[in-house]
């Protein structure tokens, strides 16, 4: 089935070698700022947590990130546990199933690349039988001034899409990489346009939609909730949270939500679309 697979990359530590020669290597951290990261990562996992995606790091990557944490553990009291943690959220190891081949020769800018995560990516992107999409989340691993990148496998180009960690960055990749896609239906029963909605039979309120069809579609691509029966998002133009109701699978009705109706959405889903818009 289509989906989307999201793979983490991280910088290393200095004093680390066992880390191919493109990623960016980073002083000793304190806990706090080893806590920023791991926090920003669990940020994404919300984010992309209802997406039909596999999430797949490096576990000898996120080990170099933590060398310090792990030989210094008294210094960092929290920072492992926070990450195992988070990781677990993210998704698996892919070095417990790697698909990525020794015969295979991997290149990246010239540069010969081996048991990495670029290579293990292109690896299951050239090997991918439908339209699953594929993202590498940059957290500051090496530098990438574009959003895509091409990794030579043997003779082939695989083109990668790359983003940098970033929650806005990620939702605006999903609106078009998303698989399956959602799909907006105008229900008569909320109008367009802030007119043409009518009471159900029992004479109850009815929430109307304030905007048109293609601009509900729009906003329903970037909409976030708790689960996938409920989405939220914000209309700017008319200064209203909009509402998202799932009909069937992937398809969903929508209606914009009045002060009092505003109070159900979760001040955690709030917040996150304060950074999304």
């Amino acid at each position: 089935m289509e989906h989307s697979e999201l793979f983490l990359l991280l910088p290393k530590y200095e004093d680390v070698e066992e880390q191919p020669e493109y990623i960016k290597s980073t002083n000793i951290m304190t806990e706090n700022e080893f806590l920023k990261v791991i926090n920003k990562i669990d940020e994404i996992c919300m984010l992309i947590s209802n997406e039909n995606y596999k999430g797949y790091y490096d576990a000898e990557n996120v080990s170099a990130f933590l060398y310090p944490a792990k030989t210094l553990k008294k210094s960092y009291p929290n920072t492992i546990t926070r990450m195992r943690m988070v990781m677990n959220k993210w998704g698996e190891n892919w070095r417990t199933q790697k698909v990525q081949k020794d015969t295979v020769k991997y290149m990246y800018y010239c540069i010969p690349i081996k048991d990495d995560t670029l290579c293990e990516m292109t690896e299951r992107k050239f090997v991918s039988k439908d339209e699953s999409t594929f993202l590498l989340i940059n957290y500051d691993a090496f530098s990438c001034a574009s959003e895509t990148i091409i990794i030579k496998r043997n003779q082939d180009e695989v083109k990668l899409n790359v983003r940098n960690a970033d929650i806005k960055n990620i939702s605006k990749w999903y609106e078009t990489n998303r698989k399956p896609q959602r799909i907006f239906n105008l229900n008569p029963k909320h109008g367009e346009n802030g007119k043409g909605a009518h009471p159900g039979n029992k004479g109850e309120k009815v929430s109307v939609l304030m905007c048109n069809k293609e601009e509900a579609k729009n906003m329903l691509l970037k909409a976030i909730g708790t689960d996938l029966r409920v989405l939220y998002f914000f209309d700017q133009v008319h200064n209203q949270f909009i509402e998202f109701k799932r009909e069937s699978e992937n398809t969903y009705h929508g209606f914009h939500l009045d002060a009092i109706d505003e109070k159900r959405v979760p001040e955690d889903i709030k917040a996150m679309i304060n950074k999304l818009i």
